[in-house]
């Protein structure tokens, strides 16, 4: 049973991922509808509002994708002290990397 949930979960953060990146491709479509600006040599475009939220949606779907999945990758081995002593070595050693990484993103910020 744990199999089947750990794969619709993974299968769910994918499909997270792809309308991500779909939603991204829409905001640059309608980043490139707008007007380019002209002012001597330089140019640029007016930003568009409609782009804008288009993006942060896409960003916010990879946010919550990535906090999902490393999570409930983590949580599994971290808090079971049973599960991780008895786990074998490559397991420990990515739950340790795991845990890093989320150490050295607490302190860069």
């Amino acid at each position: 049973m744990v199999k089947i949930g750990g794969f619709f979960v993974c299968l769910l953060i994918v499909a997270m991922d792809i309308v991500a990146g779909i939603l991204g491709i829409e905001a640059e479509l309608e980043q490139n509808k707008v007007k380019h600006l002209r002012l001597w040599i330089f140019e640029c475009r007016e930003p568009s509002h409609a782009a804008f939220k288009l993006g942060l949606a896409a960003a916010g779907l990879l946010v919550l994708a990535h906090v999902i999945a490393n999570l409930l990758g983590g949580c599994n081995c971290i808090c079971s002290q049973d599960e991780l002593q008895k786990a074998p070595p490559n397991k420990q050693i990515s739950v340790a990397c795991l845990v890093l990484t989320w150490y050295m993103s607490i302190i860069d910020d």
